[in-house]
């Protein structure tokens, strides 16, 4: 049987020890990182997940930033979300002030500007193919990227 006194004394280290935890878990808070590490595309034909770690170092190559979000000649901003200037956008986002510096609003809105879905198909497929790793893109293979 325990003591009274081993009880308390358990009690007291337990506490203590949770005391400790929640200081140690608010003094020192997960840093979060500057690229989002996953990015989970909600499409029509099902999600697609998109790992940057994968795409980047681990295929034995190092892509930049600027490999997949172009930026136009000249500029020297951090890229974009694609959504900011392929459409739809989606409902809420405004158009950047900085878009605005040298593009007009009918040009931002032009109909000619190639649709998301379009821009990120053709970004994936020619990247894949260029580099040769990944699947391979056919009519019947979207399960390889979008799953339901």
């Amino acid at each position: 049987m325990i003591s009274q006194k081993h009880r308390m004394i358990m009690y007291g280290v337990t506490v203590l020890l949770l005391a400790v935890a929640i200081v140690g878990y608010a003094a020192f808070p997960v840093k979060a990182p500057e690229e989002p590490i996953r990015l989970m595309y909600h499409t029509n034909a099902g999600k697609v997940l998109f790992d940057h770690q994968t795409h980047a170092s681990a295929l034995g190559f190092a892509l930049s930033c600027t490999d997949c979000h172009h930026l136009h000649a000249g500029e020297e901003i951090e890229p974009v979300s694609c959504a900011m200037c392929h459409p739809p956008r989606p409902s809420g986002m405004e158009i950047p002030e900085s878009c605005l510096d040298c593009h007009m609003t009918d040009e931002i809105e032009d109909p000619q500007i190639m649709k998301r879905s379009d821009a990120l198909h053709e970004q994936c497929m020619s990247c894949h193919e260029h580099y040769g790793k990944g699947p391979s893109f056919g009519p019947d293979e979207c399960a390889k990227c979008h799953v339901m």
